[in-house]
């Protein structure tokens, strides 16, 4: 907000009319006279930015508002802006849910990419675990900042996670959080001991032929309805898919062999 405050009438009444007289000037090679007073306003703005960047507290990272808050901040608003009577203050009320909505928002506790070549699950600190570091740099930007989390350590190749909640080898990794355990298929050799042993299966491999017990997110899922967002709890596992969060649409069906 400050800033804005400061910035926009230097961009407004200073930079934009130098760029006016700038462009009037253009075709008779005269721009030069004009675009050093444009620069010192733009400069005054990269001042004010890293200024304002600097301060402790500048920028703070929410995780992502869910559509239900989303919906109370709208109609609070729109009833602050249609009224004119004092009944017009009941607006704040769900505006105040709305934001206090954010502070019980809770991120997926596992995230998997649209091709399983990224998966992350959430750390004891909130932090999300990488199946691996290289690639898929959008995905990791992506899901941290709607999490308000970091990248913490990479999947150990073997051993477990500095919380524990994340014991690997060769074959893949299992993941535990709130009673649950899930099984990360690295080779498809494991999905005979997993399947028996765990409440969910997230393979890169088909996997519905050799699992009958826990649910499972395959490849063959993935390549249907995109990346996946689970949340893990003691009575249930929420899975939420892109596909499920799009809906169906003429221009986003499933591919020809899906359907068949």
């Amino acid at each position: 907000m400050v800033a804005n405050a400061l910035a926009v009438p230097i961009t407004g009444f200073w930079i934009m009319p130098w760029a006016l007289v700038a462009c009037t000037l253009m075709p008779f090679g005269l721009e030069g006279i004009a675009l050093p007073p444009m620069g010192w306003g733009i400069d005054a703005v990269a001042a004010i930015a890293r200024t304002v960047t600097s301060w402790p507290g500048a920028a703070l990272t929410l995780p992502s508002m869910s559509a239900e808050a989303l919906i109370l901040l709208s109609l609070g608003g729109l009833w602050l802006c249609i009224w004119q009577r004092r009944w017009r203050w009941l607006g704040l009320m769900p505006i105040a849910a709305g934001y206090a909505a954010l502070l019980l928002a809770r991120p997926p506790d596992i995230v998997v990419a649209s091709d399983v070549s990224l998966i992350a699950v959430r750390g004891g600190d909130g932090n999300y675990l990488l199946s691996t570091t290289h690639g898929g740099k959008i995905n990791q930007a992506t899901w941290t900042r709607r999490a308000a989390a970091e990248v913490g350590a990479p999947w150990p190749a073997a051993g477990s996670s500095a919380d524990g909640a994340l014991s690997c080898d060769a074959m893949g990794c299992l993941y535990r959080a709130r009673g649950r355990t899930v099984a990360l298929i690295r080779d498809g050799a494991a999905l005979a001991e997993d399947c028996r042993s765990t409440d969910l299966v997230v393979s890169p491999i088909p996997a519905r032929r050799f699992c009958r017990g826990p649910r499972i997110i395959d490849r063959i899922d993935v390549w249907k309805n995109g990346a996946y967002a689970i949340w893990l709890d003691a009575d249930e596992i929420r899975v939420e898919s892109v596909r499920d969060w799009r809906g169906t649409r003429p221009w986003s069906g499933l591919p020809e062999r899906a359907r068949e």
